[in-house]
């Protein structure tokens, strides 16, 4: 699905004007929209099949996060690569043609590439029998033979709904977060936009439900539900999913247009994230044909900084590519039920890398607690596990990267297929224990990889690194 009145757009390399202030500052009324972008081409391109339009850049640079009023300057060199320095967001007054404005815009010199604002939404919940027999994940994939690690400098970001930031079993877990939405209000689609999606504060106050149960397989305090499998780790809460009700629907699910998204996950890597989780999803077949894959630039930054990401395959049962989990340099996750059998409802693709219990998961709701499954819910037990190898790393004086993360998880998995990887699991179902013990041997036959780790290049191999 896509936002007829928004546009994504990338300037080409010393083509992005410096007056065009950036949305977070827009949206807590620091500066105004602007009205123009060069005074030229691009605007008359817009003014013709859109008439009047607003613009703000869509990211805030790295160095000036929280100078409220001037997140517009100051981009870094992996910024401007990265072309994050050059990225706009543009409402339109007029959508009707947006297809028009879009392959206006692509024919100009100045115009790297431009997208439609497309949605990103939680996957559909799965119905729940009543009462629900919760199924252990915990045990499922042996979290308990794991040491006990976990350090609150290995910052896990969960980029969706937000949280419920006074629920007891995150207290001392939450660090401050941010809030990117910005939908307005209305419907989008067959959804009714409900509370608050129009951003005005930078509070993560989760809406929907689906960012608390994350959060609980992540980090809770173990009151009522297993302790989060990411031990001392602490959760940076991105909201960055609106609360939207559906027909017929009994919950709501989250939705979030494409720069909000990508602007939390930016924001994620700036105040320090080591592992984020991408618990939602975009289907291919609502995509343009003609634009980059979404979150394409964002993702790349993550990847650059050494950040381990992590995203849920979805909830459709078919062969499918949902974006983020599509991404390569994303670890996709599926679903299986308490006898490590791939859920039916598990999208299947060749970019699955594993999967993890997604079936029956008892964790935290926005007041208390609740039974839910899905992908949604498997991926965090992959989250939190790269979080604790992460931690026991680098005490011995190494630094994991996503590729890292994605060898030892999926060469020590469970329940492996016995003719390769395949479209419902990858390679096999998380085992934290045996993940462990493989990088404990590894670090273990090789010390000199602690002291070479600093110079060793993201995603190099340790067996490479000279001391």
């Amino acid at each position: 699905m896509t936002l007829a009145l928004g546009l994504q757009v990338t300037l080409r390399a010393g083509e992005m004007p410096a007056h065009i202030p950036a949305h977070v500052d827009q949206l807590v009324g620091a500066n105004r929209a602007a009205e123009r972008v060069d005074g030229g081409p691009i605007d008359r391109a817009l003014s013709k099949w859109a008439g009047a339009f607003r613009v703000t850049s869509a990211f805030p640079a790295r160095g000036a996060l929280g100078r409220v009023g001037a997140q517009n300057a100051g981009y870094d060199d992996r910024e401007h690569l990265h072309g994050l320095s050059r990225t706009v967001r543009i409402r339109l007054r007029d959508g009707s043609h947006v297809r028009d404005a879009l392959a206006a815009l692509r024919d100009l010199r100045a115009v790297e590439f431009a997208r439609p604002e497309t949605l990103g939404r939680t996957p559909a919940p799965m119905a729940l029998t009543t009462p629900c027999t919760p199924v252990p994940g915990h045990e499922l994939v042996r979290a308990h033979r794991a040491l006990p690690y976990g350090d609150e400098r290995v910052i896990v970001a969960i980029v969706d709904s937000g949280v419920a930031m006074g629920h007891p079993e995150l207290q001392r877990k939450l660090l401050a977060g941010y809030d990117t939405v910005d939908l307005g209000w209305g419907r989008v689609g067959d959804l009714e936009l409900i509370g608050n999606s129009r951003g005005h504060d930078f509070n993560p106050r989760d809406e929907v439900g689906h960012g608390s149960h994350v959060a609980g397989v992540i980090g809770a305090q173990g009151f009522r539900v297993p302790r989060g499998i990411a031990g001392r780790s602490l959760i940076l809460p991105l909201r960055v999913l609106a609360a939207a009700m559906g027909p017929h629907a009994t919950r709501p699910v989250g939705i979030g247009g494409l720069s909000d998204i990508d602007c939390g996950l930016k924001v994620a890597c700036d105040l320090g994230a080591k592992v984020i989780n991408m618990s939602f999803g975009t289907g291919e077949r609502s995509l343009d044909p003609d634009a980059p894959p979404p979150h394409r630039e964002v993702i790349d930054y993550a990847v650059s900084l050494g950040v381990i990401l992590v995203a849920a395959m979805g909830n459709t049962g078919d062969s499918e590519r949902l974006y983020p989990a599509a991404h390569p340099d994303v670890i996709a996750v599926g679903a299986v039920d308490g006898e490590l059998r791939p859920c039916a409802f598990s999208t299947r693709g060749k970019h699955c890398a594993l999967a993890a219990p997604g079936d029956r998961i008892y964790s935290l709701d926005l007041h208390g607690y609740r039974c839910s499954s899905g992908t949604s819910h498997a991926a965090p037990f992959v989250s939190g596990a790269a979080a604790r190898l992460v931690a026991y790393a680098r005490s011995r004086g190494v630094d994991l990267d996503g590729r890292d993360i994605r060898r030892l998880l999926t060469t020590s998995a469970q329940a492996r297929p016995k003719d390769g990887p395949d479209d419902a699991i990858g390679h096999g179902v998380l085992d934290v224990g045996a993940a462990f013990a493989l990088l404990r041997d590894e670090l273990a036959r090789d010390p000199g990889k602690r002291n070479a780790a600093r110079a060793r290049r993201p995603g190099e191999p340790w067996g490479e690194v000279r001391g």
